[in-house]
């Protein structure tokens, strides 16, 4: 029958090699891979631009027009406009919540 191995007999290699290795391996492994995963998506995430109030809102989980009173009372700062339109970035976002948790 093609494809059935005798009893004892090795399976052909496939020419890949083979990596033994113990759970403590393996699991520093998984740890390194999820932090360089983190990093790459962190870098992602703070390079994607600017966004308008509408998306900043949901960025933050507050309505466009709470940015517009945080950014009427100077609580806010754009990063910069696109005519009238301000535009922020997630790294100042996430300063104003960071902020803004802490109290006064």
């Amino acid at each position: 029958m093609a494809g059935s191995r005798a009893a004892g007999e090795r399976p052909r290699s496939s020419g890949l090699p083979v990596l033994r290795a113990d759970e403590r391996f393996v699991a520093a492994l998984a740890d390194t891979v999820a932090e360089q995963v983190a990093d790459r998506l962190q870098g992602a995430a703070e390079s994607d631009g600017y966004l308008n109030p509408e998306a900043a809102g949901r960025y933050i989980s507050v309505s466009r027009r709470r940015v517009h009173d945080l950014t009427s009372a100077g609580l806010l700062t754009p990063d910069g406009y696109d005519g009238r339109t301000p535009l922020y970035r997630r790294r100042t976002l996430d300063e104003y919540v960071t902020k803004a948790g802490e109290g006064p």
